[in-house]
């Protein structure tokens, strides 16, 4: 099923038929904001920015885990990096992000131990392999990564592992949609949602969201 939606997704048959359609539809200027970063990835890799009309405009939100991070957590993170003992554990997306003085890749460079892993648990595994170490792994992104991480918490609880730390700079979504709501320089006109973030929270946590400012927005 799913190679099946994968060819009607990449039909250019349909595709072109659609876009005739907005072309058609679309008569005023509008903004549409793709929250998540996956979205904006795949339609820059799509083109589909120079297919859509010239009155549609597309922007990218808030959806980069990294991108909203905050200068003084990137600088919390690699401040902990220097902590001697200590193993910090990230995703490979944090690692080149630059701090006030350095970078976490510089740190590694430097000597201190810093390791990307792909999931909590190869944090947890890291921790189970170094007693003497204070495995810190580092928290980021929206509702979608942080149930895993709490898993991880549970984890190493469950296995008396006491040298296994997260340090938390995890984000909610909607607070997100209400302050770009409440800019006017934004003046977004729709949202496309992100679908990893609504699988998590549900339809219902954006209906404050919807009742306050009747912003059309997509899933």
């Amino acid at each position: 099923m799913s190679i099946k939606h994968l060819h009607e997704y990449r039909d250019p048959e349909l595709s072109r038929k659609i876009i005739d359609q907005i072309t058609k539809t679309s008569q005023k200027k509008i903004r549409l904001m793709e929250v998540c970063g996956t979205h904006t990835t795949s339609i820059f890799r799509n083109g589909i920015r120079s297919l859509l009309p010239k009155t549609i405009s597309l922007l990218s939100g808030p959806g980069c885990p990294v991108c909203v991070t905050a200068q003084n957590e990137i600088d919390a993170f690699i401040e902990l990096a220097k902590l001697d003992d200590v193993i910090i554990a990230t995703f490979g997306d944090l690692i080149k992000v630059p701090g006030a003085d350095s970078s976490l890749q510089n740190e590694q460079a430097n000597g201190r131990d810093v390791r990307v892993v792909y999931s909590t648990f190869d944090a947890l595994d890291i921790a189970k392999k170094n007693p003497d170490k204070k495995v810190i792994f580092l928290g980021v992104g929206f509702e979608t990564t942080a149930p895993t991480i709490a898993a991880s918490i549970l984890a190493a609880h469950n296995l008396n592992l006491n040298n296994y730390f997260v340090i938390s700079a995890h984000k909610l979504l909607p607070p997100a949609l209400f302050t770009l709501a409440e800019t006017k320089e934004t003046k977004i006109d729709g949202f496309i949602l992100p679908g990893h973030v609504s699988v998590i929270i549900g339809v219902e946590a954006y209906i404050p969201f919807f009742d306050q400012y009747n912003v059309p927005c997509v899933i």
